[in-house]
């Protein structure tokens, strides 16, 4: 992926060589601008490492099946470890060669040096922010236990907890359930923690990352937890670009999120000032995502906001995506001043999501995994919370609806949990009842108020005016059936305005969406285009291309498009080029001649690989120069 005035890193002579086994990727930039260099080996050796990691109880199966682990054995295998470590020693020590002599690596190295001395740390913090490289080696930026703070915090948050006498007859169960969860159960609930999943996804990791830093000015900061986590933020500050920057939103993402290419997109589109970070186990950050090193991070984040980055509590704003809602109330009960919660996607309970998935006889593992060791409750959360909460509801969510009904949506019963709490008297089991019906099918928003609806607002404010506004308000005690129908109704279509529908925010496109479709394809700049002619099958290629086109134009077709400059629109409008004129030619003479030569395209597929990478070439306006490096 390439910028505007920024060009891929390529290495040359060993380190080319070298990273012919370890690969590298990464951007280098002569104009000041993002740099970077990554050190991820993120194919071949290091992804069979991270393939036979999670498959090794076959492997070792397999191995011991056909008789390698006895003695007569041992020798061939201590050959094959013996080989594959020299190769990998030798491409190392090549590609450190080739390296010592890239200017960009050795501006790199000198930035690190900087760091080494308090005189000169801020200067080298400031050059190496313009590469990007592996986060272990960034410094802490903030650390929580260097904070001495009387601040209001939820320190009585505390949480139910299922009290369950010991049973001999279920202490198998719990073991069974610890095992699990400690070992594929936390890791089915963050998918996003699994590290074969990462280094599918560091490509496009380190797009979006680049792309933040580039576009938005983005900085990236290292956060250290009580529990000594160190969580890869990223921060776009707004305040002095716009009056919406101000308030700051802070992101949190889903359970196969990060916020390279996360929620973020929407709070920055309106000029909001947006603090971004992964969870424990996420890309840059370190630890496991388990509920208390979840909330130990998002607690530090907030920390973070407030004495490192300035913003009082009255101006942060918590946006939660699915699972990250749960990070988002946790943080609003220990910062109760804070400006709302905003729940997008987000459920009541994760223990319905997870034995609905699972076999049913297994239900009672499930549970007690889930109480005791991933109990993410949003209803208990929620009910703690006394300020403003904006629901989304997605209309088409497969994730937290069975069958993708929305009558099953967990937001549903998210949404009415909270009235139910908040408003004891007013919704009583036939108001509940008429919501879930209603909640059964898109909500339609009002676009007048009635009379009855100024007299319950004045019931309402009344109340508030006498009592205070702390819930649960006991307004509606002493009011007969119609009365309570009446105001459960107004409070139902009030708080229905912020249960909003995907279609609401047809204002913005998420670009993440067309980057995620156009990585299907691995088009993600030109020249990933014109290696689609050399795959070994043009028909199979040409029914993913429509395959991708068609969510792309779903996607477009909901929302409002980017620019037509926009890097995403071009990729997208040279696919459907290709679409158009290379599976369905119809017979034109220049398709015809391009498909007919398509074994010799096959065979000079290595030759237009090599070709990817001269910088910026699809930006220059000289065709002959274009033309010249093709």
């Amino acid at each position: 992926m390439t910028f505007k005035a920024s060009k891929l890193y390529e290495p040359i002579g060993l380190e080319k060589f070298g990273d012919q086994i370890i690969s590298t990727v990464g951007k280098a930039n002569n104009d000041n601008k993002l740099t970077s260099l990554n050190k991820f080996p993120t194919l071949q050796l290091n992804l069979m490492w991270n393939i036979s990691f999670y498959t090794s109880p076959l492997l070792v199966t397999f191995l011991y099946r056909r008789g390698y682990f006895v003695m007569e054995s041992i020798s061939t295998i201590t050959k094959i470890s013996t080989s594959i470590g020299l190769i990998v020693m030798v491409s190392m020590i090549m590609r450190g060669m080739g390296r010592s002599q890239s200017p960009s690596y050795a501006r790199m190295i000198k930035a690190m040096e900087l760091l080494k001395s308090p005189n000169t740390e801020e200067e080298g913090k400031r050059a190496l922010r313009l590469f990007d490289f592996e986060f272990d080696y960034w410094k802490v930026d903030f650390d929580v236990k260097n904070i001495q703070s009387d601040e209001k915090k939820g320190k009585g948050v505390v949480l139910k907890k299922v009290g369950r006498h010991f049973r001999w007859t279920t202490f198998p169960c719990e073991i069974i359930a610890y095992l699990a969860i400690q070992t594929f159960g936390i890791r089915m609930m963050y998918p996003g923690s699994v590290k074969l999943l990462q280094s599918y996804m560091r490509p496009m990791l380190v797009t979006g990352r680049g792309k933040l830093i580039e576009e938005e000015n983005a900085r990236r900061f290292k956060v250290r937890t009580l529990d000594a986590n160190e969580i890869d933020t990223i921060f776009v500050d707004n305040r002095y670009r716009n009056v919406n920057g101000k308030i700051l939103v802070i992101c949190s993402e889903g359970n196969a999120g990060f916020y390279e290419i996360g929620i973020m997109a929407t709070p920055l589109s309106l000029k909001y000032s947006v603090l971004g970070w992964n969870h424990p186990g996420f890309e840059g950050s370190t630890g496991k995502p388990f509920p208390d090193q979840d909330k130990n991070a998002v607690e530090a984040v907030v920390k973070f906001a407030i004495y490192h980055l300035g913003f009082s509590v009255n101006d942060i704003l918590l946006y939660g995506w699915s699972i990250g809602g749960y990070s988002s109330l946790w943080a609003a009960t220990c910062y109760p001043d804070v400006k709302g919660v905003v729940l997008d996607a987000t459920f009541d309970d994760v223990l319905y999501l997870a034995q609905s998935r699972m076999p049913q006889s297994l239900s009672g593992i499930v549970r007690i995994a889930i109480r005791d060791y991933c109990n993410l409750h949003n209803t208990e959360l929620a009910q703690k919370y006394n300020g403003p909460i904006n629901l989304i509801r997605r209309t088409e969510d497969e994730i937290i609806a069975e069958d993708n009904n929305i009558e099953t949506n967990r937001g549903n019963f998210l949404a009415l949990s909270i009235l139910k709490y908040r408003y004891p008297y007013i919704f009583q089991t036939p108001q509940i009842n008429r919501c879930k019906k209603q909640l059964s099918k898109p909500l339609e928003n009002r676009i007048f108020a009635t009379p009855e609806d100024d007299l319950c607002m004045s019931r309402l404010v009344t109340y508030v005016s006498d009592q205070g506004k702390k819930f649960p308000l006991a307004i509606g005690e002493d009011y007969n059936e119609e009365v309570r129908n009446e105001m459960a109704e107004f409070l139902w279509c009030f708080s229905s305005q912020k249960l909003k529908t995907a279609k609401e925010f047809k204002e913005h496109c998420d670009e993440n969406q067309l980057l995620l479709q156009l990585a299907r394809l691995y088009v993600t700049s030109p020249e990933g285009i014109v290696l689609l002619l050399s795959t070994r099958s043009l028909r199979n290629t040409c029914k993913e291309v429509a395959g991708v086109l068609t969510h792309i134009n779903d996607t477009l077709a909901n929302s409002e498009p980017p620019p037509p400059d926009n890097l995403y629109m071009k990729l997208y409008r040279a696919l459907d080029y290709f679409n158009h004129f290379i599976c369905y030619y119809n017979g034109k003479a220049k398709a015809k001649h391009i498909t007919e030569y398509h074994d010799c395209l096959r065979e000079l597929r290595e030759d237009i690989i090599e070709c990817e990478g001269p910088p910026d070439w699809f930006e220059k306006s000289n065709e002959a120069v274009v033309c010249q490096l093709i």
